[in-house]
């Protein structure tokens, strides 16, 4: 007879409190097409936010965006989007981790120029298999 994981083995603490999370804070941002469009928009400008230097502050993101960005990096690593410089400036990829160690990483055939148009093309993954896995319509 096969014992039953616990809710503890099976992490249901923490995946129900995610999911109250996305549902209450994140989705809100990204089922109204408005809102999402302006967090795209946001993130094509600033994918990785920009350091302070010379006495200058650094340019964040905005809460929401911050909000989406953080769901996003909750997510386990099985399965996630990854970014591969092949040369460096000139070809990045989009990779798919296998979530254990040592196990190589599925790189996707699209190119990118540069790190940042890379980690928005990611992003933009994301969110749109975000939304999928809550039922609505990606972009």
């Amino acid at each position: 007879m096969a014992v039953k994981p616990t809710g503890v083995q099976t992490n249901q603490g923490y995946a129900a409190t995610d999911d109250f999370i996305t549902r209450t804070h994140v989705l809100p941002l990204l089922t109204d097409k408005a809102t999402r469009e302006r967090l795209i928009a946001e993130h094509r400008g600033n994918p990785i936010g920009k350091p302070g230097k010379a006495g200058k502050a650094g340019i964040q993101h905005s809460e929401d965006l911050a909000r989406v960005i953080d769901k996003l990096r909750r997510a386990p690593m099985a399965g996630k989007y990854v970014r591969i410089c092949v040369e460096l400036h000139k070809d990045y990829r989009i990779g798919i981790a296998a979530g254990v160690r040592g196990k190589p990483v599925k790189m996707l055939a699209n190119r990118y120029p540069s790190e940042d148009a890379c980690e928005h093309a990611i992003f933009v993954k994301r969110v749109d298999d975000l939304l999928a896995s809550y039922g609505h319509k990606a972009r």
